[in-house]
């Protein structure tokens, strides 16, 4: 394995906490890279992932799931990387090659360590994907580096989610993953406590909507108002929407 490079979009917010991470990968001879999520359409970012590519050859990008913050720099992408392949799940988004699937192999390069596995990740989106390099995972958003990731209605899924994350902590249990890169946030070098974190944490959740519903919540503006009663005003849309996705899985009405 080679360089791995991080460069972070300057769009900070609630849902992007410091940033996107785009992140770049040099082939062991250093001839070639890939790309995994070009961000949003700014181009202070596009210039600087660009630089840290230099005079290497853009063999392929990879787009971890369908959201602008990842994926809007490919609206672009004629006037920076015209002919190199896209890989994606939704078809919308792959370009000069099929949609990938889970085990599917992207290559950049000559050497034994010049590819990435695809692993199927949904829940956080349909489409979402993780990759694997080694013995580094690089997560999207199915896992961050700060806090937790948002599973709305009705584009996520939380037993979709939830499957997920079992499916990623025994990769990491079995040794296959000793590290994640997140899209948001630092690296994450307790994989196994962050993801049994996050299972705890949304099996905590469940138990608070079912609890909301025992003590007479009805609606799921009910259930926000009595499980994210703290969040801020502006963060209140999402907890909705995060509310029905969990609604969903109950097998509760959702609205």
């Amino acid at each position: 394995m080679t360089s791995i490079s991080r460069i972070r979009a300057h769009n900070p917010s609630p849902m992007t906490l410091d940033g996107t991470n785009t992140y770049v990968l040099r082939s062991e001879d250093g001839a070639s890279a890939l790309l995994i999520d070009p961000g949003p359409e700014m181009p202070d970012h596009r210039d600087a992932f660009l630089a840290e590519v230099g005079s290497a050859r853009l063999a392929a990008i990879v787009l971890t799931h369908q959201h602008a913050d990842h994926s809007e720099m490919l609206g672009s992408i004629d006037s920076w990387a015209p002919e190199v392949p896209v890989h994606a799940v939704l078809d919308c988004f792959a370009r000069h090659v099929p949609t990938v699937s889970d085990g599917d192999e992207v290559r950049f390069g000559e050497g034994a360590s010049d590819v990435v596995r695809v692993v199927t990740t949904p829940g956080h989106t349909a489409d979402s994907i993780s990759l694997a390099y080694g013995d580094v995972l690089f997560s999207g958003d199915t896992v961050l580096g700060q806090g937790t990731t948002v599973v709305t209605h009705p584009e996520g899924s939380l037993g979709d989610y939830l499957a997920s994350l079992e499916k990623l902590l025994a990769l990491v249990r079995s040794g296959e993953v000793t590290r994640i890169e997140p899209a948001h946030g630092p690296t994450i070098d307790d994989p196994a406590g962050v993801l049994e974190y996050y299972i705890a944490h949304r099996k905590e959740r469940i138990a608070q909507v079912e609890a909301a519903f025992a003590q007479g919540a009805r609606t799921a503006e009910d259930v926000r108002d009595v499980v994210y009663a703290d969040v801020p005003e502006n963060v209140k849309p999402a907890a909705l929407q995060i509310v029905k996705a969990q609604l969903e899985y109950l097998g509760q009405p959702v609205d």
